[in-house]
C-alpha cells in the first residue's frame, strides 16, 4: 500500500476502462445465461478469453456436471436447459406472448409443447384436461396451485407480474424436468388472455427446448505470479467473484458484475503484487459450491485470505432507484475486510467539490448493511468454510429480475467506481507487509470505535447495550487478523486497549451492559456444507413449508436475511435464546416474538439442527479420551 489509501484508489480508478467494461455488458446481455445452458457455456468461453486478453494468468473454464442430479453438499448442480423459441397466440390473431423477442417470458426449465389447449382460470372448477391455466399473480402460483395442475393434467400456465412491473415480464422458474411450461406475462396480455377465454378460443402453444447434456461452467483466472517468496501453499489475498448466470439481458444482474470484476483484473495484473488475486465467474450459489467444494473437501488448495462479490454493480442510480451497497462479512468473522473495503469507497475521487472546494461532492449514495447472503459470498463467508466475505452491489432495483433489465440501465461511471472499490481492497491484501498492516490497524480501530458510536442512546432498542459490547469484541478480534501481515504486536495491543476504553467509555451510558448467555441447551449444525435455504425448504415437512412460503411472499428480504442469520448462529455453544438473540444483533432486525424460535424448530424437524453437549465440553471429552490413549 505505497503511499495513502486515497492515492492507491485514485490510481486504480484512473487505470479502470468504463468504455471497455460497457462493450462487454453489452456482449454479455446476448445471450440466455442459464446455469446449465449452451448460452451460458458461450458466456463463460468469452469471459476466459476477456480475461486472457486482461493479462491474467492460470485462465481456465472448469466443467461440472449439469445433470440435476450431482449436489455438492447441499447444492444440486442445475439441469441442462437450453431455450430456443417459444409463442403463445389464438387463432387468427399475431402472438400474444414471444419469447426470445420478450425477455423473460418462458419460464425457467419449461418443458417443451407444441398443440393447442382451452383456457381456464386459476380459480375455476373443473378444468379439462390439457389446458392452460391462467394465474392473476405470482402469489397464487404455490405449492397447491402447482399440485392441482399436475392432478388435473395441466400443460402449463400464464402468470402476470403484476401492476408494478407493466413494462416487462419477470423472473420465473420451475424446477429442473418440470413437464409443465410457463409463461411469464405482463398485464396487459393477461386481459387479452382473459377476452380469448370469454371468447371460447384456445391458446396455440409452441415451446421449443434443448434438454441435451450440457455443462455448468466456472471460469476461474488469476494476477500473473511473481517472485515474492511466499510458499506455493499460501493463500491468494484475495477472491473477486461475480455471477455469471441469468436470462438475458440481465445487464445490472449480473452482467455489470461480470465486467467490473474483468476491470480490476485489467488493473491488478498490471500491478506488483506480493499475493496473488484470484478470479470467479460462475452460476450463482452452486457454480462457487462447486468450486469450494473442490478445495475443501477435495485438496484443492488454501482458502484466499478474504473475497469480494460483485452483484448487480453497475446500476444507474436515478433510473434504477437504488444506492451502491456495500454489504459487510459476517459479524461471526472479525476481519479487517469491512473496515478496508468502506475505506476504498470513501477515498473515491470526487467529481466535484464544494462552493469553497473544502468537501468532495458526488450525486451518487452508497450505503453500508449488515450481511444478507443472497449471492455468492454467502458460500465462502458460511461458518462451515469461513472466508470473510463482502459484497458490492445494489438495492433497492425497479428493475431487477425481469426484461427491463437492459444496457440503457447501466452507468459505466457507476461500473467503475465497482471495479475500483473490488481492485483497490484487493491491492491493499496483496501487497502489504508490517508498514501497512499497522495502517490497517489504524483505520480499523476508527471504523470499530464509530460503529460502537453508533448504539448510544437515545436509541430505544433493548439490545443496544449487548451489540455495543458485541461490536467492541469484533474490533479486538479483528486485530488478530493482521498479524500474518508483520503488523506490530505492541500497536495491536494499544489498539485493542484502545477499543477497550472506547467500550468502558460508551457503556457508562446504560446501568449495566448485559452480556450473559441466556442459557438453554446447545444448538449444532447438523447440515452438511454452507447453508442452503433452497434446501433447507425442500428438506421441511409441509406444514413449515407452508410457513416458510407465506413469510417469503411477504417480504423475501427480510425473511431471507432472517433465515440466513439464525442458521449462522448455530455455533454449537448457544442455546435458542442466544441463538435468536444473535441472529437479531447480526442481522440489524427485530423479529416479532416467537419467530426465531419457530424458525430453528423447523430446522430441528428437518434434522438440520440438534441439541446436543457443547462444542467446548465435546472437545475436553476427546481430549480425555486422546490422554487414555
Amino acid at each position: 500500500m505505497p503511499g495513502s489509501l486515497a492515492d492507491l484508489v485514485a490510481g486504480i480508478h484512473h487505470g479502470i476502462d468504463a468504455d471497455e467494461a460497457m462493450c462487454q455488458v453489452a456482449r454479455l446481455t446476448e445471450w440466455d445465461r442459464y446455469q446449465g445452458s449452451a448460452g451460458i457455456a458461450a458466456a463463460a468461453d468469452f469471459v476466459a478469453g476477456e480475461a486472457e486478453r486482461a493479462g491474467l494468468a492460470g485462465v481456465e473454464v472448469l466443467n461440472f456436471p449439469a445433470d440435476g442430479r450431482t449436489a455438492w453438499w447441499t447444492f444440486t448442480a442445475p439441469s441442462s436447459w437450453t431455450p430456443r423459441a417459444a409463442h403463445l397466440s389464438v387463432p387468427g390473431r399475431p402472438a400474444l406472448v414471444d419469447y426470445p423477442a420478450q425477455p423473460y417470458a418462458l419460464a425457467a426449465y419449461s418443458a417443451a409443447a407444441h398443440t393447442e389447449a382451452p383456457l381456464v382460470r386459476a380459480q375455476d372448477d373443473g378444468w379439462p384436461p390439457g389446458a392452460v391455466v391462467l394465474v392473476p399473480s405470482a402469489a397464487r402460483l404455490d405449492a397447491k396451485l402447482h399440485a392441482r395442475m399436475r392432478h388435473e393434467r395441466a400443460i402449463g400456465f400464464c402468470v402476470t407480474t403484476g401492476p408494478s412491473r407493466p413494462e416487462a415480464a419477470g423472473r420465473l422458474e420451475l424446477p429442473g424436468g418440470s413437464d409443465l411450461f410457463g409463461f411469464s406475462v405482463v398485464p396487459g396480455q393477461m386481459d387479452r388472455l382473459h377476452r380469448a377465454l370469454s371468447r371460447g378460443e384456445r391458446a396455440r402453444v409452441a415451446v421449443d427446448v434443448d434438454t441435451s447434456p450440457a455443462r455448468m461452467p466456472v471460469v476461474v483466472a488469476r494476477t500473473p505470479e511473481r517472485d515474492a517468496g511466499l510458499s506455493p501453499s499460501s493463500p491468494d489475498a484475495c477472491l473477486i467473484t461475480a455471477h455469471l448466470c441469468h436470462p438475458a439481458p440481465g445487464a445490472n444482474d449480473n452482467a455489470s458484475g461480470v465486467a467490473a470484476a474483468l476491470a480490476a483484473g485489467r488493473v491488478l495484473a498490471a500491478r506488483p503484487l506480493r499475493r496473488p488475486v484470484r478470479f470467479l465467474w460462475a452460476p450463482e450459489f452452486v457454480g462457487l459450491a462447486a468450486y469450494v467444494h473442490r478445495l475443501v473437501e477435495e485438496g484443492g488448495g488454501p482458502l484466499p485470505m478474504m473475497a469480494v462479490d460483485l452483484d448487480m454493480v453497475g446500476q444507474d442510480q436515478r433510473r434504477c432507484g437504488g444506492p451502491l451497497i456495500v454489504e459487510r462479512s459476517p459479524e461471526y468473522l472479525p476481519h479487517f475486510a469491512n473496515a478496508l473495503v468502506e475505506a476504498c469507497v470513501r477515498a473515491l475521487p470526487a467529481a466535484a467539490r464544494s462552493y469553497s472546494g473544502a468537501v468532495g461532492c458526488d450525486v451518487w449514495a452508497w450505503r453500508s448493511t449488515p450481511f444478507v447472503g443472497a449471492s455468492d459470498h454467502a458460500v465462502l463467508a458460511d461458518r462451515a468454510i469461513g472466508c470473510p466475505s463482502v459484497q458490492l452491489g445494489h438495492w433497492p432495483d425497479r428493475f431487477n429480475h425481469s426484461g427491463a433489465d437492459t444496457l440503457d440501465k447501466v452507468d459505466p461511471q457507476e461500473l467503475r467506481r465497482s471495479a475500483a472499490i473490488a481492485a483497490s481492497a484487493a491491492a491493499v491484501v496483496a501487497t502489504a507487509g508490517p508498514p501497512e498492516a499497522d495502517r490497517l490497524a489504524h483505520l480499523l480501530t476508527r471504523w470499530t470505535a464509530r460503529r460502537m458510536t453508533a448504539c448510544l442512546p437515545p436509541d430505544d432498542d433493548p439490545l443496544a447495550a449487548t451489540l455495543l459490547t458485541r461490536l467492541a469484541r469484533y474490533g479486538r478480534d479483528a486485530l488478530d487478523t493482521l498479524r500474518p501481515f508483520g503488523a506490530d504486536p505492541g500497536l495491536l495491543d494499544r489498539q485493542a486497549a484502545l477499543l477497550d476504553g472506547v467500550h468502558r467509555t460508551l457503556a457508562a451510558a446504560w446501568d449495566h451492559v448485559p452480556v450473559q448467555r441466556l442459557g438453554g441447551p446447545p444448538l449444532r449444525r447438523a447440515w452438511p456444507g454452507p447453508f442452503n435455504l433452497r434446501a433447507l425448504l425442500g428438506a421441511v415437512n409441509e406444514s413449515d413449508r407452508h410457513w416458510f412460503t407465506r413469510r417469503l411472499a411477504e417480504d423475501r428480504g427480510r425473511f431471507y436475511a432472517s433465515a440466513m442469520a439464525l442458521a449462522q448462529s448455530v455455533d454449537g455453544v448457544s442455546g435458542t435464546a442466544d441463538v435468536v438473540r444473535t441472529a437479531q444483533l447480526d442481522a440489524g432486525i427485530r423479529w416479532e416474538p416467537g419467530f426465531g424460535e419457530r424458525f430453528l424448530a423447523a430446522m430441528a424437524g428437518a434434522g438440520w439442527v440438534k441439541e446436543g453437549e457443547r462444542e467446548e465440553e465435546r472437545e475436553g471429552e476427546r481430549a480425555e479420551e486422546g490422554k487414555g490413549k
